[in-house]
């Protein structure tokens, strides 16, 4: 964000606040929202200033990994169940995927309930709590017995996490120097050690201890998928209590000072400072003689529906408040939701496709197709690796120049995918096709909440999961009553990820090259 010292009364000089409106628009996001709020702008500055001023300490350190185990559980549970999801179909009697309906369902709900909250209550409450909710409905869906009682703890277990997508990024951010901000694309490392732990206790418990078919496949038989449960609930509900007790956090700066609440920021910053020995210039006065912000107010002077339906109408405005951030924001939600689509439905295809290849291709047995599995989704966890990789040493590349990369090279490794012939192949393949993809996610994870600003963060990051959750329930209806047998979904699949490449390239700000607000 550039130097907004200099400021105008805009009503007497349009002429000069059409010329800045220009300037500001192309220098990026840092200066988008001053015409719509001059002071919050200014205000936002200062925050940034003294967040620069006293630089990463140990408490972003605690928050980076925290806040990753948050990314870590959205994906051990959505792996969980799709790798038990054949085994509950067997005991239960059922071929249509309603589980993995209801999975992606509650994440949906979950993404919404979150991040719009989020704007509106601050981020502590989810941050504390959505891990602990999390961790007990998982380990509950283990001791279900229907498909009924299964299905409906399998979306409270998702609702719960479903938040973390949209939430971890916008802690760490709102706290995180500006020359630090390339941390963000390591958040995608922790989503690949979620699906590694969850794949690798399905190869543990699943291939013996499950029957074998949906004609003879009694409960006492069957129990490898709940002690995958119980396991992976374990390890969430440790995940949550860490939460807890190695950091206790409060609300970030920038929301408190969106919504009028200056001396809480002030005294947050400073208590940050003393604690690991930095300097903050920082003081109430200079905030309070900016004066006070007029697009946000504070949630607790609204406790009526309608009041809180201003509100959120208000923090959506947020995002489209001018034609250039209409196009941003309306291009990142289009990247959401066509990832949404590709990635899923590739994962969905993909063992029906191979089954179809011959003996060769794929593993003989449930062991060796879990342990084949294992291997590329641990090579996944190389693709945000790679990613901040890129951003550190070609800082000229941008957020844009690595989404690019990882789009078109995942989408060159998809296309090779449909040639395979043997089961090496196989497995080279599908690893290094995760972990191309997987450098377009870290970047996209990084990239979403640095171009939504701090008072509406909440809700954009809100709505661009939720598009690609949208996707995600749709994508089982997809692969149940499609064709396949085919190479198609998988050519289908790459030509998306390429899109979104090429995509990327047409977002009008580079979030590098600023402070975000």
């Amino acid at each position: 964000m550039s130097d907004s010292g200099n400021h105008y009364d805009a009503e007497k000089h349009p002429e000069k606040a059409s010329i800045e409106s220009a300037s500001s628009i192309s220098d990026g996001d840092g200066e988008l929202y001053e015409l719509s709020d001059s002071v919050l702008h200014q205000k936002m500055k200062l925050i940034n200033d003294a967040i620069d001023e006293i630089g990463f300490t140990p408490y972003h350190l605690k928050l980076f990994f925290l806040n990753g185990m948050g990314y870590w559980t959205d994906t051990q549970l959505t792996f969980l169940e799709s790798s038990v999801r054949t085994f509950i179909n067997y005991q239960f009697g059922y071929t249509f995927p309603v589980s993995n309906f209801m999975l992606a369902t509650g994440l949906l709900f979950g993404a919404l309930f979150w991040g719009l909250s989020a704007d509106l209550i601050g981020r502590k409450i989810a941050f504390n709590f959505s891990l602990m909710l999390s961790a007990i409905f998982t380990i509950m869906t283990g001791a279900m017995s229907s498909m009924a009682t299964y299905c409906i703890f399998v979306f409270l277990s998702c609702f719960s996490a479903g938040g973390n997508l949209v939430l971890d990024t916008c802690v760490f951010l709102e706290y995180l120097p500006h020359k630090d901000q390339w941390l963000l694309t390591f958040f995608a490392f922790f989503w690949g050690i979620g699906q590694v732990i969850a794949v690798g206790l399905a190869y543990a418990f699943l291939p013996n201890n499950s029957c074998s078919s949906i004609q003879d496949c009694p409960s006492h038989e069957n129990r490898g998928w709940r002690y995958v449960y119980y396991v992976n609930g374990c390890i969430v509900l440790v995940m949550a209590i860490l939460r807890i007790t190695v950091i206790r956090l409060k609300e970030t700066p920038k929301f408190l000072i969106s919504n009028n609440r200056d001396a809480e920021a002030v005294e947050l910053l400073h208590n940050i400072a003393n604690k690991y020995n930095r300097k903050c210039s920082l003081t109430l006065e200079q905030l309070e003689s900016i004066g006070t912000i007029e697009i946000n107010d504070d949630f607790r002077k609204h406790l009526d529906i309608k009041g809180t339906l201003q509100l959120i109408a208000g923090h959506v405005k947020t995002l489209f408040s001018n034609r250039l951030v209409a196009r941003s924001s309306g291009l990142v939600f289009l990247s959401w939701l066509l990832l949404g689509f590709s990635y899923p439905l590739y994962s969905s295809f993909l063992p029906i496709y191979l089954a179809t290849r011959g003996a060769t291709i794929s593993a003989p047995d449930v062991a060796g197709v879990y342990r084949d599995n294992l291997i590329s989704n641990s090579v996944s966890t190389a693709g945000p690796l790679i990613a901040g990789a890129l951003l550190y040493l070609f800082p000229f590349l941008g957020r844009r120049g690595v989404l690019f990369i990882g789009g078109v090279c995942s989408m060159a490794f998809l296309f090779g995918y449909t040639q395979i012939k043997t089961r090496a192949q196989n497995v080279a393949l599908s690893s290094i096709s995760y972990a191309s993809i997987y450098i377009y996610y870290a970047a996209l994870y990084a990239y979403t909440p640095e171009v939504f600003p701090s008072v509406a963060r909440g809700t954009g990051n809100a709505l661009s999961v939720a598009c690609t959750r949208v996707a995600t329930v749709v994508v089982p209806l997809i692969a149940y009553y499609a064709d396949t047998s085919s190479s198609v979904p998988i050519w289908i699949c790459g030509a998306f990820v390429g899109v979104l490449g090429f995509l990327a390239l047409l977002f009008p700000f580079e979030p590098s090259k600023h402070r975000v607000v």
